[in-house]
């Protein structure tokens, strides 16, 4: 006699081929360093290798000697010693009067000029190892065994690290010892993929949209139009993608409000700005309609739709726009890049300190036509861009890109394009398509200096 079975199903057979693997298949970090922040303002710190035994009796970790906030203070130093060194750099003559236009404002290769930059370069080298060794200081059993174990696995080369920690640091732009005299360049950022997470998880959502062509945008301030290499970067973005361009803060908080932001790809040209909060200050930026975006705008447009059916946000996200990429004073205020991330963005990429134009614009388009091709994680093309423009043209400001978050981010989606050439023009040269005398995408309350000139 047939007999009907009641079966509950345990498991779904096929989830595995519906929905991405946790891990999105990539492959393990080599380091993960945490630094997490206690009441008292002391900070404990962790450091896990991939696939290595850690110490007999726990995992490698220490309470640091130093506070959080005199570590703020240090990369608050070392972030102001780039922009006055770097950024406003201009040659001097024997008396002291400046002569001559703000080295790094004219031009992305600064070859021609190695006398004066290779002393910098060392001094930079300098100040980020200082804080690195602040960060670090210290004696006792528990840090000194510590310390001596970070600065040997940083000391290395080709590492993938992840800094998850409460302390938005410009990781990138610290530095260890050199190994000797014309061992490789000492800085972080250089050595190794390098991202900074920390954010809260991101919603769930469902696997993206398979296309042959990404979705980008293109989020720009019109007084920008024409810089550098700005007009290359939306002729990429043009031919390469399915572009959609904004230019005010309202088209932008339009698109936000929708449940689905199916993009690709977020690119922002535009001038970046400190916003005073009270006694604290956080960061913001505006479009050509001088609007301002922050992370509170991010949020309140995101969280109407977060609950919808369908509702997707996952775009890697490169806000080229001075200052986007450092985070606020204080934990009170949520910085402009956090609030993609914990919005569901892959990743995002932005400057520490304020960029010269020019190179800003010769980063972007460097950056975006090999995230394109999608041959490369978002992190092996920042370590490129770092090495190429450092040891190629000898401009550090690359190293002033943060990763937060997206060392893994790939466009899975592969546009009809041909393997880019590393930054460089039809005639094999690594110039920008002309160098133009700019001053900063700046902050109002940092001014460019009195004779850098505007572009428009």
């Amino acid at each position: 006699m047939a007999v009907e079975l009641n079966a509950d199903i345990v498991h779904d057979p096929s989830g595995e081929y519906t929905r991405w693997p946790s891990d999105h298949g990539h492959r393990p970090l080599d380091l993960t360093v945490t630094l997490s922040v206690c009441t008292d303002d002391r900070v404990l710190i962790h450091a896990y290798p991939s696939g290595r035994r850690a110490p007999r009796t726990r995992v490698h970790r220490a309470w640091l000697h130093t506070s959080a906030s005199a570590i703020r203070a240090e990369a608050d130093r070392l972030r102001q010693f780039w922009s006055e060194n770097v950024v406003h750099h201009r040659p001097v003559d024997a008396d002291g009067m400046p002569r001559g236009p703000y080295t790094f404002a004219d031009a992305c290769d600064l070859r021609p000029h190695r006398d004066t930059v290779d002393p910098l370069l060392e001094e930079l080298a300098v100040q980020g190892k200082r804080v690195l060794d602040k960060l670090l200081a210290g004696a006792g059993n528990e840090l000194e065994p510590f310390r001596a174990f970070l600065l040997g696995e940083l000391g290395r080369e080709g590492l993938r690290v992840s800094f998850d920690s409460e302390l938005y640091l410009p990781w990138p732009m610290l530095a260890v010892r050199p190994d000797g005299a014309g061992g490789p360049p000492s800085f972080l950022g250089h050595r190794h993929q390098i991202e900074q997470t920390g954010a809260p998880y991101a919603p769930y959502q469902a696997p993206p949209a398979t296309r042959s062509t990404p979705a980008t945008s293109l989020n720009t301030d019109t007084s920008l139009d024409g810089v550098g290499r700005s007009d290359a970067v939306y002729d990429l973005l043009r031919v390469a993608s399915d572009l959609t361009v904004r230019t005010t803060a309202e088209e932008l908080f339009k698109s936000l409000r929708s449940p689905h932001f199916d993009e690709d790809l977020m690119y922002f040209w535009c001038h970046g700005m400190f916003v005073e909060r009270g006694a604290h200050r956080t960061v913001g930026i505006r479009l050509s309609d001088g609007k301002l975006i922050d992370a509170d705008a991010v949020h309140r447009y995101r969280e109407e739709c977060r609950d919808s059916p369908g509702a997707a946000f996952r775009p890697f996200v490169l806000l080229n726009a001075c200052h986007a990429g450092e985070a606020a004073a204080t934990a009170e205020l949520e910085y402009l890049g956090n609030a993609f991330i914990e919005n569901g963005a892959d990743g995002v990429l932005g400057p520490q300190i304020e960029i010269p134009q020019v190179f800003a614009a010769e980063y972007a388009h460097a950056f975006i036509e090999r995230y394109l091709y999608g041959d490369e994680t978002a992190g092996e093309i920042c370590h490129r861009l770092v090495r190429h423009f450092l040891d190629d043209l000898r401009n550090p400001l690359a190293l002033a890109y943060s990763l937060h978050c997206g060392i893994d981010s790939r466009l899975e989606t592969r546009p009809p394009t041909t393997r880019p050439l590393l930054a460089t023009h039809q005639d094999g040269s690594a110039r920008p398509a002309a160098a133009i005398p700019s001053q900063a995408i700046a902050s109002p309350s940092i001014p460019p200096g009195p004779s850098a000139s505007p572009t428009r």
